[in-house]
């Protein structure tokens, strides 16, 4: 009886634990979306500061390699000069009033170095920085020039005020002279007109002091000419970046601080190793797309027309090649072979005992003996292990009785069963085989048979043949159908579908007719041939679950190459 109280609380644990389960997943998604959106944002500025970074680099450089064709040369005219200087003066002036204006306009953005404001101040700093420094080369080749002429100048005009001075003096001179010629003694009698005309002309030695100030001025600016000339002429413009730098340091620092912060992103530590295994992850995943056309266009074309090329083999050219159905013999072109079946029935006597698998079994009869057969063959043990066929078991009816062979696993499986005469041989793959009946005390006699010293076998991979001798009655299953066909005027079948042929055929293998249909799996890469008296047996259809050899479809593929080698 079912407690309510358990289904209560089976119910309530159930939606805790949903509910619990849909918090934790959203939570991990908003935490993922956020560093996602955190690692994005960073990287999408570090993309654009970068940028950034190398428009001003841009900038600089090409400001200091253009700027310096715009500036006089040393030994330009001073006129020239004087109008350099105010063209780099207005031109300084109207890029600071805009920086001003972008500056004051903008109080935030002017900031942030991810702006379009911060970069227009910054290309403005770098060129104002290099104005600068161009006006002041400008100035100090107009100082240099015109320092010498200014000195030259001052001792022109002290030299023509002491030209002036030196001639009163002498005509002061030469006039007292004249009056202590003309009055000599009456100039030293006081009161007289002489004296007084004497002493007016003495007062004016005053010029003589006038005169050796100038003198003295003279010989000052004689010696700044001197010094000046002395100065070395100046060399080229030479443009210092530091100021230029300093502007960019902002973006630099930028990118610093975003480097630490992508370090230190949960998303960032997730995707560092990823884009270091993506370019090795890509080729291996080339490699691994292009390698199965490379090795199949391989096979194809190389391998392939070489084993189609050798001889065919015979394993028993001495045995008959003659099957026999229920309805009738298969050996011959016009032998009838009976259809396959969805459920096969057997006839059973009392001389006879059946080995099956236990997964094929419909039913048995009450008065049958039953026990295990654990392997088809002790003296193959690994084969019949592989191959499917161990744990049988044995029907031993006490008469005459009727049992049903059917598959409840395999929808697409039919079954026949092939009767082998005492003097024949069928070449058959024992995971094909369902059962088999035999005599009392009569086993069925198995042999293998292996080609290694044949270079077809070895370019095909099939070295082993299980050969069932008859008498036997075998119980085959094939795909959508068993068919018995006869190979007198020669036979060619896909060899996925392929599960037995007479051993007295000349087998041998063509290559498939098309390579596209070789290399998405549809065929094999051989289709097998036979020639001769005897039969062929195929399924009707190669079976889904066949992943055609070695280069088939992953480690399946591998498998059935194995069982290939060993005829399995």
């Amino acid at each position: 009886m079912r407690s309510p109280f358990r289904s209560f609380t089976r119910f309530t644990t159930s939606t805790v634990l949903s509910l619990l389960a849909i918090i934790i997943i959203l939570l991990g998604y908003n935490f993922l979306s956020a560093e996602y959106a955190k690692f994005e944002t960073l990287e999408r500025e570090q993309s654009y500061l970068h940028k950034l970074k190398s428009e001003l680099e841009s900038i600089r450089d090409t400001v200091a390699k253009e700027l310096p064709s715009r500036i006089p040369k040393p030994g330009t005219p001073l006129n020239l000069l004087a109008d350099r200087i105010k063209s780099l003066e207005s031109e300084i002036g109207n890029k600071q009033a805009t920086r001003q204006k972008l500056w004051d306009d903008h109080p935030i953005e002017r900031y942030v170095p991810t702006s379009n404001t911060f970069r227009q101040i910054a290309s403005l700093d770098i060129e104002i920085a290099f104005l600068q420094q161009s006006l002041v080369y400008v100035r100090n080749l107009h100082g240099f020039g015109a320092g010498p002429a200014e000195a030259e100048r001052q001792i022109k005009r002290f030299q023509a005020g002491g030209y002036e001075l030196a001639d009163q003096i002498y005509q002061n001179k030469k006039a007292q002279w004249e009056l202590s010629k003309r009055a000599p003694l009456i100039w030293r009698v006081p009161f007289t007109p002489a004296h007084r005309e004497m002493e007016q002309l003495e007062g004016e030695r005053l010029l003589q002091s006038a005169k050796d100030l100038l003198d003295k001025e003279i010989g000052h600016w004689q010696g700044v000419l001197q010094t000046l000339q002395k100065i070395p002429h100046p060399g080229s413009l030479v443009l210092d970046h530091a100021p230029a730098n300093r502007t960019i340091q902002p973006v630099h620092d930028r990118l610093s601080e975003n480097d630490k912060q992508l370090e230190g992103s949960n998303f960032r530590k997730f995707m560092r190793p990823v884009k270091e295994v993506l370019p090795t992850a890509l080729w291996i995943l080339v490699l691994a797309l292009l390698s199965p056309l490379l090795v199949k266009a391989i096979t194809y074309y190389l391998i392939a027309p070489v084993a189609a090329r050798r001889p065919p083999i015979q394993l028993l050219p001495e045995s008959s090649g003659r099957i026999s159905t229920s309805i009738g013999a298969a050996g011959s072109e016009s032998g009838q072979t009976m259809p396959s079946r969805v459920s096969l029935p057997l006839a059973l006597d009392e001389r006879s005992e059946l080995l099956i698998l236990p997964s094929y079994l419909q039913g048995m009869p009450l008065n049958a003996k039953s026990d295990t057969r654990w392997l088809l063959d002790w003296s193959m043990p690994l084969t019949s292990l592989v191959a499917g066929m161990y744990r049988l078991t044995r029907i031993r009816p006490n008469s005459e009785e009727r049992i049903t062979v059917s598959s409840s696993t395999d929808p697409l499986a039919e079954f026949s069963l092939l009767d082998v005469p005492a003097d024949s041989a069928l070449v058959l793959q024992p995971s094909c085989l369902v059962g088999i009946i035999q005599t009392r005390g009569e086993p069925l006699k198995i042999t293998r048979h292996w080609r290694f010293g044949n270079l077809g076998a070895w370019l095909t991979l099939q070295f082993r043949y299980i050969v069932f001798h008859g008498p036997a009655k075998l119980i085959v299953k094939g795909c959508r159908g068993v068919r018995v066909e006869p190979a007198i005027t020669g036979r060619s079948i896909n060899q996925a579908a392929t599960l037995g042929f007479s051993a007295n055929l000349d087998y041998s293998v063509a290559r498939n007719e098309t390579f596209w249909s070789y290399y998405f799996g549809e065929r094999e890469l051989f289709n097998d041939s036979w020639r001769g008296d005897g039969c062929c047996v195929h399924a009707e259809t190669p079976h889904p679950d066949d992943h055609s050899g070695l280069f088939g479809r992953g480690l399946q593929g591998i498998v059935d190459t194995f069982l290939k080698i060993f005829g399995i």
